[in-house]
Formats: C-alpha cells, structure tokens, sequence
C-alpha cells in the first residue's frame, strides 16, 4: 500500500529524501514518514513420515493445478505460528514442527510469501470450507501437480532435495514408522 494520504490525520503525503530508502511518502502534520505497506503470508506444504507431501485445491480460483497451504499473518503472530494455523484450518493437520525454507516475493499479488516444510505424522484431512481437495502425493507426483515456475513449485522442489525427506523415503521404503 503506498501512502498518498496520511492514515493518522488524513493530510497529503509529500515525498521527502529519507536517507539510503530514497524518496517515501511522509506526512507534514504528523512528522512521520510513511513506508510503503505490504501483505506477509505463508505458503507450506506438509511432508508425511513416508516422505509423502500434502497439497490443496482451493474452493475458489484456478482448479488445474495444486497449491500449498497459504494465508496471511495475523498480527502478533511468528510466521511459524502462521504457518502451523493455517495448515491446521486448512486442512485438519497439527505439523510437529515448522522449517523455514525461503520467501519470494509475488508481484501479481504484491504479497511478501515465507515458505514453509512442516512434518506431522498425521494422515487424514479434515478440510475447511476453503478446500475444495488435499491429497498426499509422492514427491514426484507433487512435482507434476504443481504450476510450473509457481513459487509452490519451487517450494516442493526444494522439500523434494530435504536430507530430512530423502532419509524418510529411506525408511519408508525398508519399513520404518519413525519421524
């Protein structure tokens, strides 16, 4: 959101020289500056202790592809604590922990995405109204499910290449049950 107004007191913005930030909208009356605003979310896939990875379709939007888990940050939250929520909103999952993967930036939806692996040994969906599908993949299948170049792509693909997911596909395949 970039400031032509100032929120607090409803007076013009000015551009005014702010150091190395360059030129930012700042308020005369309030002594303020006022950065431009964006929206932070979450963006997580949820990897199985067979080393299966869960992903959406959502009730709304485009239906071809697969999508992860996503939403926004609510404030006072960590983004882990965001993560966590959404994936247990969205889809009846309670992840045993969090890892922080990387963020991209979505210029179609000028959103700030802070992309999560989540692990939880739980298997069964309980979908919320925002989910018209999850479905466990293989890593491969989520490879193929996914928009190619979308940034969930580049998230599975980086879950795909995981120590964590490449010893779990070990275990699977020799029997074992451990997370």
């Amino acid at each position: 959101m970039h400031f032509d107004y100032c929120p607090h007191c409803g007076q013009k913005t000015a551009m005014r020289q702010m150091g190395d930030d360059g030129a930012v909208p700042y308020c005369e009356q309030c002594g303020i500056p006022l950065f431009d605003m964006f929206s932070t979310c979450v963006l997580s896939v949820v990897i199985s202790p067979a080393g299966e990875i869960a992903l959406i379709r959502q009730s709304y939007g485009q239906q071809e592809f697969f999508v992860g888990v996503a939403g926004y940050m609510k404030p006072g939250e960590t983004a882990e604590e965001a993560a966590a929520r959404e994936i247990t909103e969205e889809i009846g999952i309670t992840p045993e922990r969090t890892e922080f993967a990387f963020s991209r930036w979505h210029s179609a939806k000028g959103q700030l995405m802070l992309c999560f692996c989540a692990f939880s040994a739980q298997d069964a969906f309980t979908c919320s109204q925002e989910v018209r599908e999850a479905k466990w993949f293989t890593p491969q299948q989520a490879l193929q499910a996914c928009r190619p170049g979308s940034i969930i792509g580049q998230l599975v693909q980086y879950a795909v290449g995981l120590p964590t997911m490449q010893s779990l596909q070990k275990m699977h395949e020799i029997g074992g049950k451990k997370f």
